[in-house]
């Protein structure tokens, strides 16, 4: 009898032991054009209660770094160097070349490493190398840099709508249909294989809809809200997939936002400026992470962090070693996320046609005609003091660190940010 027992206890540990010592899942989920006001743990009059629970159980950056349009910082993500260096600095036409095959890559690092990878949703990088050829087992979303909700097509009326390069039909609405996709996807995955899951809404990028129940319920603070609340419900679907599936302690989720909110919908008060700029409501952007029992949960978290820095991040979650020939410019910020403290990091840039440099709690900003200015951010988050000629000890300082690492980048060639972008102002809270 004790001898079955310990059979019987033996038996019912082999499930539990074989999911710590299997290799962690990776769930990336992007938002587009989410302004940094506009998530609940912000913002009460923002729905979004997946987000304040996925906050709670993690950490929330609260100086992550997206870039000021979508197509840089999709790159940025996906190769950890800096768009600036690729090419990219405003978004990608059809016709143009995004990310070479021959560029290294997160999702084909994981590939090469056992993991099945998939990306749903929005890819906006270019026809001439689709999802497939950057590391993509499978892809299921659109092509362009924006879609309609219900229709599928791009701003031209035509339809942009496909699963592994063959165009499709099908009737829904997008926030929902990806993150069943997602879901499905999970369900239906390789138990054998660990998963790297790409999500990437097009929620609440312009042109506004959202389901009849949710416009009702926001009639009072319009169809933003909606569309917001839509992303919400999808992304809980996702997590609750996860939990479904018993993969919750093992499966690292990142959310992030492409870039800050655009002047004609959301809000990033109280940071100055808007999508396609770099003052902070441009690429400063709503951000969380969530790993149960390997990172603190509910931490917020001011080391400031930016989108190429995920790459090497997450391959150090992983325990995935990166060789130098890589030549990646994000740096590993793992140990500040797994420790939830702020750590020490060397200076980096976000270098679009207008470059910032951060360096702590500083900031040096470069126009692309040479002017420059310089803020304190923890003094001043809305930069509404420039320090440049008050501390210029400092600000020759910085400015020589910015000279070092811009100087092998391209020249700015100026190109269209397509629609949904903006010129620099204020942001304006929520009424």
């Amino acid at each position: 009898m004790r001898l079955l027992l310990t059979l019987l206890v033996c038996l019912a540990l082999i499930p539990e032991a074989a999911a710590q010592n299997a290799k962690p899942n990776v769930v990336v989920i992007i938002a587009d054009d989410l302004g940094w006001n506009d998530i609940g743990t912000r913002n009460p009059q923002i729905v979004t209660p997946n987000l304040v629970k996925l906050a709670k159980d993690g950490v929330e950056l609260q100086r992550f770094y997206g870039y000021p349009v979508c197509s840089p910082a999709r790159a940025g993500l996906l190769t950890g160097v800096l768009p600036r260096r690729l090419g990219l600095v405003n978004i990608i036409m059809p016709g143009q070349a995004g990310i070479t095959k021959a560029t290294p890559t997160l999702p084909a690092k994981l590939k090469s490493a056992g993991y099945t990878t998939s990306l749903i949703g929005k890819w906006h990088l270019g026809n001439q190398n689709p999802a497939a050829a950057v590391g993509f087992d499978h892809f299921y979303g659109f092509m362009g840099g924006e879609v309609d909700y219900l229709k599928h097509t791009d701003m031209r009326g035509k339809p942009d709508w496909q699963r592994d390069g063959k165009q499709i039909e099908e009737s829904g609405y997008t926030t929902y249909l990806f993150a069943d996709e997602a879901s499905k996807q999970i369900r239906n995955r390789d138990k054998a294989k660990p998963f790297y899951l790409q999500v990437a809404f097009n929620a609440p990028h312009i042109d506004l809809a959202a389901p009849e129940d949710l416009v009702a319920k926001h009639k009072a603070d319009g169809l933003y809200g909606a569309v917001v609340e839509g992303l919400d419900i999808g992304i809980g679907r996702i997590l609750a997939t996860l939990d479904e599936q018993g993969l919750r302690d093992n499966t690292l989720v990142v959310f992030v936002s492409d870039n800050g909110a655009p002047r004609r919908t959301g809000s990033n008060a109280p940071l100055r400026g808007y999508k396609a700029s770099v003052e902070e409501g441009g690429i400063r952007t709503p951000a969380i992470i969530r790993w149960p029992k390997r990172i603190p949960a509910g931490v917020k978290l001011d080391q400031p962090i930016a989108i190429i820095d995920l790459f090497p991040s997450i391959a150090a979650a992983l325990n995935l070693p990166l060789t130098a020939e890589l030549k990646i410019d994000g740096v590993n910020q793992w140990p500040a996320i797994a420790g939830g403290k702020t750590l020490p990091r060397p200076a980096f840039l976000v270098a679009s046609s207008d470059i910032a440099l951060f360096d702590g709690d500083w900031k040096l900003v470069e126009t692309n005609a040479g002017q420059r200015t310089l803020y304190n951010l923890k003094a001043d988050i809305s930069e509404a003091k420039d320090l440049l000629s008050a501390q210029a000890e400092l600000a020759a300082k910085l400015g020589a660190q910015l000279n070092t690492l811009k100087k092998d980048l391209p020249a700015y060639s100026a190109g269209s940010i397509g629609p949904g972008g903006g010129k620099g102002g204020k942001g304006k809270g929520k009424k």
